[in-house]
Order: structure tokens, then C-alpha cells, then sequence
């Protein structure tokens, strides 16, 4: 029997080398809590936003494009740049190591209230980025999306009741770049595609007779085509500053401190210097030249050009040319696994270094994280093989000996995964790190290929775009923008709302969905589900209104001509980014299904079946918040409940699900394809609480919601893992991107001598039955309740949220709770 390396990890100090120890220790955490950052010396500051509009003002009646490619030229060329003592990849997208970012252009409100705010913003500067912010606000998506809404629309869809706050005034997106493109090509040989673009689009200008109907767009491609120029450029010059600053550091200071000793850090930054001088430049030679190349794109695609989450790669085969190249074939940059194994740990610090100062709604609805960062490994290539590789165990091991909750990992699980890479998938879960968490490989290749009309050879390579769902990952067409793919329509909401004729009592106080008739007199439970059928139409279809009203925004005024310089598909049509649409990936997530089917089943029973209580009753009781209605709640507990293979509840939830994926297979975005949904909650299960009421399954207002996309309310499943399973087999996956699912294994179980086996066997029945994912929190009880006792002393703990790991003690108390209370699940 092999001895779980992650016991024997867990009595470490974090990091497999002294520098990796001493750069954990030194890190810079940007992690939040209640919509704050966990370190008050976390600021916000304004250098991206004042060269932004200094670059804005000199490039008046230029096309947008080439004022947005300028714009980063004047970002990059100006920004403040460091290098941080010992370590490995270099470059920041703060102006100082504890500073944030802000984007101005990306919507009014979040801008704002940070800007407002006392404790994100000094003072000395809060005048100019006031400024700064007004400036921006007739320009910005929010007042260009504005004028195609009515003041109603907008007060229904801000309070994040049955949608996502829209996001030309959230301030979040998402981006997946070709990191591929970079490694391979290098940026000297993106911008000779372009220069040859540009000629052959002036030979067929110059060409005899005009046509004008095929030569009048081109004039638009050139000037996609400079653009992408400029920003090719911007970069390189950004990279070569860094070249520079390691040269100097090397030559002229004082290197005495360092964990290395001075003549060996001196030697790094000199090869550092080496690296940044050809990378992103040139193409990738060595597992160094990638990383430091593929940090650079991530920065300036995630945090500069403008804000995006996410970290989308397939890293394991992305990477995986460069680190044979080094490690296994010792032909570019030689080096040992061991430390390559060091360079992957430190780019899992880089991330937990990385901070956004994003939009209010979704630093609240993200406690414990910097941002969402998911790397996804595994699966099968197109021949339908195993395509792990020596990489994808030494990003796992990596995981285990540094234990960051960031970025997270996402596994692409079938049995024919080799041993060795699944025992090592189990010892991160056994650990208690909450990742990887899984996504059924055949099934969601399947998906890309069926659905999204996606090749083979490129749905072989899918990626996570964020927590759940899959894109293609390879050079061309990848999502570029949340508004082809991501959001919330919030099911349980809608549920709550067709007991009130679409008035929300419980929250905004506002007629916030549709008149659906008047509850109390429905006389049969099709009446009650037809209204929660039309809930879920109206805010399914404000929700799609407002992705493509920000997705036209975004094309007319902040494109990204640097991601789309990344896009072989953008390269080849003179497009930008947003206007791509090359392999439409739509999806949203649509959490609370399962609370829907908990409560009709409750109400049908009760209600209509048994006849005990009357609609009246449910709707009275509801307002009340059960106060006065203390036996009525007990009997909704009492009824079938979600997780526990009953065939009364599990069949309505089969048919809530099929509604709602019905649903948004009706609406058509602006790639011109039908959308899936994927349930999952992130931790708005604890967060959104309070913007939710009583709901007729006995759950009261406040109380947390269910979490996952699929899972058991918490407590309320009874009857083992298998049971879970059973229900959860009745979602139709093959209509969902993805379905979000957790369990909590126990700890005895899964780090005692025949966990692995244990787990393999549960791992199988899931497989089998098809469903979509499954993510584990695998932590004591005791722990956590220590923890909330003495939070100082459990800095280290890391759980599973729903979609991403954070710090147990970072999450607010609501959740905390939920966890501990979820049901552990007695595998045997």
C-alpha cells in the first residue's frame, strides 16, 4: 500500500524549498471577508486609471479601437514596476505590492463606491480619482448601456434578487487568453501576421476595378490589425522594463539578505533579466521562458488591459512541451524536477498575491479568495487516451506542499486516468483543500462536441473558464468576455416570488417579476408551478438582455485588442475580441433548483396532496417567516427532501431542472447559439441569505441557501452517498454546462489506510451515473469549530466553498455553519 504523501506533507512548513517557505511567509494575501480585504494595509490606488485617461485625452476622434491599444501602451510604458526579494516570476499588476487597480471605463457605480470608500482609498488621492471617475462615467459601459433600460429594470435587476447585477455596472468579468498562441508564435511573430494582414489588405484596396462592398470592411480590419500592433508592442516594451530593473537589482544592490545567498540570487536575476528581454516576445525555448511568458499575458489580460477573473488553462498540456523540454529532455533551460516543482509553487504564491478591486456585490459574494482562479488538469486526448503527464503530477504535488487556496484546480476525471495521477487527485482532496474538484470527462467532451459544434481535436483541449465551465483552451475562438458565458439567474428567488404574484416581500419591497396570479387561490399545483415557470421566463430573459446590451458595449467602446492579438480567430477576421464568435461557448449559472424542488414537493404534499393546510396557510406563513406557524414549518422539514433517492421529490426536481434548461434553450445570444444552464452558488449560499425569504420546505429568512448547484439542503439528507447520488442521477446533465455538486467525506475515511480505494469506488458510481461534477470537503468537525474560537490560530485551514477554496476563518459566520453542518457522507 502507498503511503498518502499528503500526511506526510501536512507536518511540513509550506513549500518544498527555503525560498518557497520564505516567499509563503512574506506573501502578500488580497483575500476578502464581508466585501473587505482581510490585510488593512490593502489599498486601492489610481496609476492605471490616471495614465488610462491621460492616454484617452491625447487620442480624441481616434477609432476606439487604437485609443484602447494606446491606452495600454501609456499604461505599460508608465506604470510603476518591482520585483520582490526571491522571487522566481516577476511582474505585478499593482503600482506597489499592496495596492489595486481600478477601471474606470468598466462601469460608474462599483468605481464609486470604492473611490467613497474610507477604507479602501487613501485620501490624498481621493479627490483626483473622484475625478477621474466623472470623467469616465458618460463613456464607461454603465451609461452606455443605461438608455436601454427604464428606471424600473434597473432597480429590479441591482439588488442581485433573480439576477446577476448586469454587467455594465458589475465590474466582473472573464477571460480565457490563447496562452498557446504567446508560446508558440511569441509576440514578434503575432505582430508579423498582423503587418502581413495589413499588406495584403492594402493590395486589395489598391486593386483594379474597386469593389467596394468587399474592400469597405477591410479599412475596419486594418485598424483592428494596427491596434493589435500597438499592443504587441506595449507588452514587449512592459516585459523589457522588467529586463531591465533585473539587471540593474543584479548589478547594484546589496543581495546579502537573500535565502539564496547573493552570488546565486544574483545569477537568477541575471537569467531572469535574460528571460524578460526575449519573453513574451519570442516563442517559448524552456519551462522557465513559459511561465514568466504565460504570468505576463495572465497580467496584462487579467488586471491591466482591464479587469478579468479567472485563470483558464489546460495547464498540465499547455505547458507540458516546455517542461519536457527542461526537465525531462534537458534541451532548453535544464533543470530538475525538483525545481520545477519550486517554480510551480511559486507561481501559486504570484496568485495569492494577485488582487482586484472588483465590484462590491462580488467582493461580498466571494469571501476567503483574491479573485476566482481555477487551473484545470487532466483528461483524455482525442484519441480518447489518458493525456496526463509527469507536469500533471507535478502540479499536484506542487498544490500539496505549498497548501494555497489559490488558484484552484479543476480535474477532468475518468477511470482511464493512470493510478498514479488519480492518487495523487485524492491525497489534495484527503488533505481537506477542497480541490481538485471534478468534472466527468467523457460526458462534458461530449458536450463541446454535440452541443457546441466544437472539433474534436479542440474539445479534446477544453479548459475551465472559471469555476465550472468548460471553453476550448488551444489558439482559436475562446471566450473572451463573461457576457458570452457566466452570471446568475437565482431559481429560488423566482420560486419565492410565485408565491407572492411576483413581489418581493422579503427584500426590495418592489414588484420585482411578473404578475402571476394571486397564490392563495391556486387550486391545483400546476397553477403554482406555471407561475414559477413564468418567474423563471422573466428573469431569464432580463438576464440574456443584459449580456448582449453590455456585449454590444463592450465591442463599441472597451475592446481588448490585445486578447484578441492572442485569438488566431480574431488574427484571421481583423476582429476584436468581443466580436468573436467563432465557438460560442453561452452558459449561466442558475443555483437553487434544488430549494425550488424542496419546496413544491413540501407544498405539493402538504397542500395538495394530503390537504392539511391551504395555499392561504403557506403564503401567510411565508410573510410570517413562520413566526406563529412553528407546526407547519416542522411538517415542511418533515416532507421529501432532495438527496435521499425518494421518487416524490427527485421527480419534481428532474422537472424543475428540465423547466429551467428549457428555458434558456429558448433564448438565442448574440453568438447566435441556445444556452445552458449551470447551477452552482460560489458562496452566495451564505452571502445572498438575507436577499432571500422563507421558503416553503421549512427553510426561514436568513437562514443559508442550498449550496452547489445540486446538492442537499444542509441536514436534510438522510440516507448515505448513495441515496445523494440517486437524486442528483435525475438532473438531465447533457442540457447543463455544468451542475454543481458537494459532499463532505470523513476524515477517518479518506486518510485512513484504505481511503484511496474507498474513494475510487464512490469516484465510479459517480462516473456511471453521469453526473456532471463533484467536489469534497474532507475536515474535522472539531477543526472547524476550533477555528471559530480562535480564528488566529487556524490561518491555514482551507474548506471547499461551492466552485472555489478559501480560508475557513475568512468566510462569514453563516457559511462557516453551513459547512459544519453539512452531512457527512459514511463511505465504507
Amino acid at each position: 500500500m502507498q503511503k498518502n504523501v499528503a500526511l506526510n506533507i501536512c507536518e511540513e512548513t509550506p513549500g518544498s524549498t527555503g525560498r518557497v517557505q520564505f516567499l509563503y511567509d512574506r506573501c502578500r494575501w488580497k483575500h476578502v471577508a464581508g466585501g473587505m480585504y482581510m490585510r488593512p494595509e490593502v489599498k486601492v490606488g489610481i496609476a492605471r486609471a490616471r495614465l488610462l485617461t491621460e492616454a484617452y485625452k491625447e487620442t480624441r476622434g481616434e477609432s476606439e479601437m487604437i485609443r484602447r491599444a494606446k491606452g495600454l501602451d501609456h499604461i505599460l510604458e508608465n506604470y510603476p514596476i518591482f520585483i520582490n526579494d526571491d522571487e522566481l516570476i516577476v511582474g505585478d499588476a499593482g503600482e506597489n505590492p499592496d495596492t489595486l487597480a481600478i477601471f474606470p471605463e468598466m462601469g460608474f457605480f462599483p468605481t464609486i463606491d470604492i473611490v467613497e470608500d474610507p477604507e479602501l482609498m487613501n485620501d490624498d488621492i481621493r479627490d483626483e480619482a473622484r475625478d477621474i471617475a466623472e470623467w469616465w462615467k458618460p463613456m464607461g459601459l454603465q451609461d452606455k448601456c443605461m438608455p436601454y433600460y427604464d428606471p424600473h429594470e434597473i432597480d429590479i435587476s441591482t439588488p442581485w434578487t433573480i439576477v446577476d447585477v448586469p454587467p455594465f455596472v458589475a465590474n466582473y468579468m472573464s477571460v480565457c487568453p490563447a496562452y498557446m498562441s504567446v508560446l508558440e508564435d511569441g509576440l514578434l511573430g503575432r505582430i508579423k501576421t498582423c503587418e502581413e494582414n495589413i499588406a495584403k489588405a492594402f493590395v486589395k484596396l489598391r486593386a483594379y476595378p474597386w469593389n467596394g462592398p468587399e474592400n469597405m470592411p477591410l479599412m475596419d480590419k486594418i485598424d483592428v490589425w494596427r491596434s493589435m500592433i500597438v499592443a504587441d508592442k506595449a507588452v514587449i516594451k512592459w516585459a523589457r522594463r522588467y529586463s531591465r530593473l533585473a539587471k540593474i537589482i543584479a548589478e547594484n544592490f546589496d543581495l546579502s539578505d537573500s535565502v539564496l545567498g547573493a552570488e546565486k540570487r544574483k545569477n537568477e536575476l541575471l537569467e531572469i533579466s535574460d528571460i524578460c528581454q526575449r519573453m513574451p516576445a519570442e516563442p517559448a525555448k524552456g519551462f522557465k521562458d513559459a511561465m514568466q511568458s504565460k504570468w505576463f499575458v495572465y497580467l496584462v489580460c487579467h488586471s491591466l488591459e482591464r479587469y478579468s477573473s479567472g485563470y483558464a488553462h489546460l495547464e498540465d498540456r499547455l505547458m507540458w512541451p516546455y517542461y519536457k523540454a527542461s526537465v525531462i529532455d534537458s534541451t532548453a533551460q535544464p533543470m530538475t524536477r525538483e525545481d520545477a516543482i519550486e517554480l510551480i509553487e511559486c507561481e501559486r504564491l504570484k496568485v495569492g498575491e494577485r488582487g482586484v478591486a472588483k465590484g462590491r456585490a462580488h467582493r461580498e459574494g466571494q469571501p476567503g479568495a483574491n479573485d476566482l482562479h481555477i487551473i484545470t488538469l487532466g483528461g483524455l486526448d482525442e484519441h480518447g487516451n489518458d493525456a496526463c503527464n509527469d507536469l500533471t503530477d507535478a502540479i499536484l504535488e506542487a498544490s500539496l506542499s505549498v497548501r494555497t487556496p489559490e488558484p484552484s484546480l479543476g480535474f477532468r476525471y475518468s477511470p482511464k486516468i493512470n493510478e498514479k495521477t488519480r492518487r495523487l487527485v485524492f491525497e489534495n482532496i484527503a488533505q481537506g483543500f477542497g480541490f481538485p474538484s471534478i468534472k466527468h470527462e467523457e460526458k462534458n467532451t461530449r458536450q463541446m462536441i454535440e452541443h457546441y459544434k466544437v472539433p474534436p481535436d479542440e474539445a479534446a483541449h477544453w479548459a475551465l473558464v472559471l469555476c465550472m465551465a468548460p471553453g476550448v483552451g488551444k489558439r482559436r475562438g475562446l471566450q473572451k468576455t463573461r457576457t458570452e458565458g457566466g452570471g446568475l439567474i437565482w431559481i429560488d428567488k423566482c420560486c419565492e416570488l410565485a408565491f407572492y404574484d411576483g413581489f418581493d416581500y422579503s427584500f426590495a419591497n418592489i414588484q420585482t417579476g411578473p404578475k402571476t396570479g394571486d397564490a392563495t387561490k391556486f387550486k391545483t399545483f400546476e397553477e403554482l408551478f406555471a407561475a414559477f415557470e413564468k418567474q423563471v421566463e422573466f428573469a431569464t430573459a432580463l438576464h440574456y438582455r443584459h449580456k448582449d446590451v453590455t456585449r454590444r458595449a463592450e465591442i463599441k467602446f472597451i475592446e481588448s485588442p490585445f486578447v484578441a492579438s492572442l485569438d488566431d480567430a480574431c488574427m484571421d477576421d481583423g476582429v476584436g475580441a468581443f466580436v468573436d464568435k467563432t465557438y460560442p461557448n453561452p452558459w449561466n449559472n442558475t443555483p437553487g433548483e434544488q430549494a425550488a424542488a424542496d419546496s413544491l414537493a413540501a407544498v405539493k404534499k402538504l397542500v395538495f396532496d394530503d390537504k392539511k393546510y391551504t395555499m392561504e396557510d403557506v403564503v401567510n406563513a411565508m410573510k410570517a417567516d413562520f413566526k406563529g406557524y412553528e407546526e407547519m414549518r416542522k411538517d415542511m422539514l418533515a416532507a421529501p427532501k432532495w438527496g435521499n433517492d425518494d421518487p416524490y421529490v427527485d421527480e419534481i426536481g428532474g422537472r424543475v431542472f428540465t423547466m429551467v434548461a428549457d428555458k434558456l434553450l429558448e433564448q438565442t445570444t448574440y453568438s447566435g447559439m441556445h444556452p445552458l444552464g449551470n447551477p452552482q452558488t460560489v458562496s452566495t449560499f451564505a452571502t445572498r441569505a438575507p436577499r432571500v425569504g422563507a421558503l416553503p420546505f421549512g427553510r426561514s429568512h436568513g437562514e443559508v441557501l442550498h449550496d452547489g448547484g445540486s446538492s442537499p439542503y444542509v441536514g436534510l439528507d438522510k440516507k448515505g452517498p448513495t441515496a445523494v447520488l440517486k437524486s442528483v442521477a435525475h438532473i438531465p446533465f447533457d442540457r447543463y454546462k455544468g451542475v454543481q455538486f458537494n459532499q463532505r467525506l470523513p476524515v477517518s475515511v479518506m486518510r485512513g489506510d484504505k481511503g484511496f480505494q474507498i474513494w475510487t469506488a464512490y469516484m465510479k458510481a459517480w462516473h456511471d451515473l453521469n453526473i456532471d461534477h463533484v467536489q469534497f470537503n474532507v475536515v474535522d468537525t472539531k477543526d472547524m469549530i476550533e477555528a471559530q474560537k480562535e480564528p488566529e490560530k487556524w490561518q491555514s485551514l482551507i474548506v471547499r466553498i461551492a466552485g472555489y477554496s478559501a480560508r475557513f476563518v475568512s468566510l462569514p459566520k453563516n457559511a462557516q455553519d453551513a459547512i459544519i453542518a453539512r452531512t457527512e457522507q459514511p463511505l465504507s
